[in-house]
């Protein structure tokens, strides 16, 4: 290569931090509460989304729950995860990782309680999550709201 596209790309690593030889890692370490607290919050932004969703459609449709994600115009697979609904006995929306390897919350579900507890409560709200073992556990989810 020639010097000045050498030197250039060097400089272009050094600008975008790629070129940091330091040995330093750019994270710390995760821990068991950090990875459970990270999975907890990525599943309950797509319950939070499916249920604010099925809110909205309630209060166009009479009153009337959606049926379906159809219903909702929303898709139950992305890249990561795997979303549904169920409708009986109460409704509720859930969300599970595809890929459950590596994660201590392999799906939560809420119900419509969890917008109304999310409001009240500065952003938390509890889900019931499942370990890869298959216990069932009540989590606390959500944050400051944006």
């Amino acid at each position: 290569m020639r010097p000045a596209l050498v030197a250039f790309a060097a400089a272009a690593l050094w600008a975008c931090g790629k070129g940091d030889t330091s040995g330093t890692p750019a994270s710390a370490p995760r821990t068991a509460a950090d990875s459970a607290e990270a999975d907890a919050t990525t599943l309950g932004r797509e319950i939070y989304h499916v249920l604010d969703l099925a809110a909205d459609y309630r209060g166009s449709h009479r009153g009337r729950l959606p049926r379906s994600l159809r219903d909702l115009g929303t898709d139950s697979l992305t890249s990561s995860l795997a979303r549904s609904i169920s409708t009986t006995p109460d409704f509720a929306a859930r969300a599970s990782f595809r890929n459950p390897a590596g994660h201590l919350w392999v799906a939560c579900e809420g119900q419509l309680k969890v917008l109304e507890d999310a409001v009240l409560g500065s952003g938390r709200y509890t889900l019931t999550c499942l370990s890869p073992n298959g216990e069932s556990h009540e989590v606390q989810a959500g944050g400051a709201l944006d």
